[in-house]
């Protein structure tokens, strides 16, 4: 695409100036420090209060990890304490790594304008957010660029045996640091197998077998220790149930829901015939320029589908995320191609055309960092309300924790000074909301109680925060209150 040393310089500049936009996005993210939510507040008691043999038993309160990353991060707070912004380290590492080496994955698929996928990789919305989120999807991403990597080298002609030993050695190991790192994996042996048995390289086909022989021994590892455990929670599976494929495969309308779906999230992407347009161009593309690279970006998309179809990984959102890079190299590859064409009929109306793209592209993107900037999303900012009560509470007082902050709430509680003895956790009773007039019945009523809500249920069958605070105003006076994004405290007298 380029015809000039001065045209170089520009997309150099660009390239640089989409990294340094990346890096500084999640770092400002990651410095931000907002509350953990639900989700991260359960990993992390798991975390914190297990050892790291006990890591390697089934997880409490429903939460699944990769047993890598579940020892990186107890190693993490081992050495820098127990802090939420020390459990975030290593998803924000893996953010800030997965910037340049996307830049090597698609300069490695031989796409001239590396520009556009790694500007659309840096600005992503979700993964500026997983960067700073403690749990495992940045790494996912990582693990599979890493995979990704190496592909190149492994289907050269003249490819030697210490390529497929690397191949070999970072799929083991991304294995014990992303569950959906196996699909990448498998998508990239089944490529390499069929690329050896075609071309009849019998000597390289036994070292591949070779590499898969022991990934399918660390897998059965990985099964064994971690793995098992999950697929035997059938409370986790049945949470996820409604994000697996559907049995038989013939439900379309499910499968073309599904895979528009992932283009808005996580890819972030317009959903219209535009992107759909490019990705198709982008896969023939890759098709007559190198099949095998056209299998391995898309291999991971139908061995998740699969997985999904069998009920064993969620094919919904986040779960989605280290699908990015393939789908930003298919898209990149459509444009490209899409330039080159239209190039060889009015080379003007071509940059035009290009130019138009991009903003098109990265407008959304860039629009939402602009307004995170502006008004960061804290989604459940506990720990202003624990920094308020810290301020208000008197020792006489109670403190009742709303079941859905109560993870949260347990997590900061030795930072603000509140010990186990001072709160009480209420029950979940979504399918039963009058249980949690029966807990305030519970309640000593002859102190000053502190109510404490996160991660409301507004969607169950009451609005369980507006049905407790109704229930208060009748039997009690309030006194005070402080609300934040997504949490708040209210404090009653119910003398």
């Amino acid at each position: 695409m380029l015809n000039s040393k001065a045209d170089s310089r520009m997309v150099i500049i660009l390239i640089i100036i989409a990294c340094l936009v990346g890096f500084f996005l999640r770092t400002y993210f990651y410095i931000i420090n907002r509350s953990l939510w639900l989700d991260e507040a359960m990993l992390a008691l798991n975390i914190v209060n297990r050892s790291f043999l006990d890591l390697l038993k089934p997880l409490d309160l429903d939460q699944a990890a990769p047993v890598g990353f579940l020892l990186l991060q107890k190693v993490a707070i081992c050495l820098l304490g127990v802090r939420d912004y020390v459990l975030r380290i290593v998803p924000m590492l893996s953010g800030l790594l997965s910037i340049p080496l996307m830049y090597a994955v698609t300069s490695q698929y031989r796409q001239s304008c590396v520009f556009f996928s790694l500007a659309l990789f840096a600005l992503s919305p979700k993964l500026i957010y997983y960067s700073s989120e403690l749990k495992q999807y940045s790494t996912d991403v990582l693990a599979s660029l890493l995979l990704l990597f190496i592909v190149p080298k492994c289907i050269e002609k003249n490819v030697k045996p210490h390529a497929l030993i690397a191949l070999g050695i970072t799929g083991v190991m991304a294995m014990w640091f992303s569950h959906p790192s196996l699909f990448v994996l498998a998508g990239i042996l089944l490529t390499l197998g069929l690329t050896f048995a075609t071309n009849r390289a019998g000597y390289r086909l036994m070292w591949l077998i070779g590499v898969g022989v022991v990934c399918l021994i660390n897998l059965a590892i990985i099964y064994c220790v971690s793995l098992r455990c999950i697929e035997s929670n059938s409370d986790l599976l049945n949470y996820h149930s409604k994000s697996f494929a559907p049995l038989p495969w013939t439900n379309f309308r499910w499968y073309y829901d599904a895979l528009i779906g992932m283009l808005s999230n996580p890819a972030t992407l317009p959903t219209n015939l535009i992107t759909v347009g490019l990705l198709i161009i982008g896969t023939f593309s890759f098709a007559a320029k190198k099949w095998q690279l056209m299998l391995v970006l898309l291999a991971p998309l139908l061995f998740t589908l699969v997985t999904s179809g069998l009920g064993r990984y969620p094919f919904t959102g986040r779960f989605l995320l280290f699908l990015l890079p393939p789908l930003l190299l298919l898209l990149n590859e459509g444009f490209e191609r899409f330039w080159r064409i239209l190039s060889k009929g009015n080379r003007s109306l071509s940059w035009l055309v290009s130019v138009s793209l991009i903003i098109y592209f990265l407008y959304g993107p860039t629009a939402t960092a602009y307004k995170n900037l502006q008004s960061p999303p804290m989604r459940e900012d506990i720990k202003s309300v624990m920094s308020y009560m810290k301020k208000h509470y008197l020792k006489t007082d109670v403190i009742y924790i709303y079941y859905g902050g109560g993870p949260a709430f347990e997590f900061y509680a030795p930072l603000y000074g509140f010990n186990c003895d001072s709160y009480t956790v209420g029950s979940n009773a979504r399918n039963k909301p009058t249980q949690y007039i029966e807990d305030i019945k519970k309640i000593n009523h002859s102190r000053r109680v502190w109510f404490v809500f996160s991660h409301n249920c507004s969607w169950c069958v009451v609005n369980e925060q507006d049905f407790i605070l109704e229930h208060l105003n009748k039997i009690g006076l309030k006194k005070d209150e402080h609300t934040a994004e997504g949490a708040s405290a209210y404090l009653y007298d119910l003398r």
